[in-house]
């Protein structure tokens, strides 16, 4: 009988010794370490989202029309009544996100049709739409962004692609962004999460959008857009001192050295290759640039233009390409991290 005590007293002081997993508001299948446990908990914490009885969160179960409408009203309009009448027939008013559906489809979330889904599955396209009409994000045509499994003559196309340049949806991968996909719940609480975040910067005037360059920018890490074009101006210098031809530059490709610039910072790499897009040509490919020719130079650091070009110009491979007769375009960009250190590339090409 000593023996079994002192067996139990071992197994609960084993126990007690072992650490217990923190969980996002208390449910059992959503551990710290999960990758969209940080906003399921603060999502839950505001009580926007909810778990189920038996303590879970199901955070890969399928997202339906209805129960996105009841997240997403509760994360923007706080579900207040509207006297709203949707043409909805397959909503009745005893629903549950009956309430819900007519506030966002009176602000245009919804599209006001005969039809609502309310038990279907969203999909990711679908969600893309609602997230950029509940948000009112701006729909611009520079695709920053490219998946190729999206045409873009598909109707989602702008839609997705605006949300994933904002960074509210970085897709399923970097080159895969599942528009045929459902919505899962650990999902649509990224996205609503990552939406506040944005609507609250683009409250503050941290994040604002620029007309001209049809493009929002975040103040905490920007572009320099003045300093790339005077490297363009200095390269042309270099390059008639040996009596060769000025570069043109070309917007296309400037907009692909600004990808190349913005996709080194967020993904913190100094490298020729991209871990979202391979080598520049092949990024080049993705967006659809055509060339018989094409190099690209790099830099980090450089605080002006001269400075860049003139370490480049000291830079064999560099100054190739800065000096090949063969190049007649170039794009430039330059894009500020965090720190306020800048990323330099230039691509050179010939149509």
């Amino acid at each position: 009988m000593i023996q079994v005590k002192k067996l139990l007293l071992s197994i609960l002081f084993l126990i007690l010794l072992v650490p217990t997993q923190a969980l996002a508001a208390g449910f059992s299948d959503v551990p710290t370490n999960h990758w969209a446990y940080a906003s399921i908990d603060k999502l839950t914490k505001q009580n926007i989202l909810n778990g189920y009885t038996n303590g879970t969160f199901l955070p890969s179960k399928p997202v339906t029309r209805a129960e996105a409408a009841l997240i997403i009203a509760r994360a923007t309009v706080n579900n207040k009544p509207t006297s709203f009448q949707a043409k909805f027939t397959d909503v009745p008013k005893n629903h549950p996100a009956y309430n819900a559906i007519q506030s966002l489809t009176e602000l245009g979330v919804f599209s006001n049709s005969v039809k609502f889904n309310p038990d279907k599955i969203l999909w990711r396209s679908e969600m893309s739409k609602i997230i950029v009409e509940a948000y009112d994000i701006i729909v611009d045509d520079n695709n920053e962004v490219f998946f190729p499994d999206m045409s873009p003559r598909t109707w989602y196309f702008p839609y997705a692609t605006t949300i994933a340049e904002v960074k509210i949806s970085e897709g399923l991968t970097p080159l895969k962004f599942g528009p045929g996909y459902a919505t899962t719940r650990a999902q649509l609480a990224t996205f609503i999460d990552r939406a506040m975040t944005f609507k609250q910067k683009r409250d503050a005037g941290i994040i604002t959008y620029d007309k001209t360059k049809k493009q929002y920018l975040d103040s905490t890490i920007s572009t320099t857009d003045d300093f790339a074009l005077e490297t363009i101006h200095l390269v042309n210098i270099e390059r008639a001192k040996e009596g060769l031809n000025p570069l043109k530059e070309d917007g296309s490709l400037s907009k692909i050295a600004f990808i190349k610039a913005k996709d080194m910072v967020e993904n913190d790499y100094f490298d020729h290759v991209s871990p979202t897009y391979g080598q520049p040509w092949d990024m080049a490919k993705h967006f659809n640039y055509s060339y018989s020719y094409f190099g690209e130079n790099i830099a980090l650091g450089q605080r002006t233009p001269a400075e860049v070009v003139n370490d480049w110009m000291n830079s064999s491979g560099h100054r190739a390409n800065i000096l090949n007769p063969n190049y007649t375009q170039i794009g430039a960009s330059a894009y500020k991290n965090s720190q306020g250190r800048i990323y330099w590339v230039h691509m050179f090409a010939k149509k």
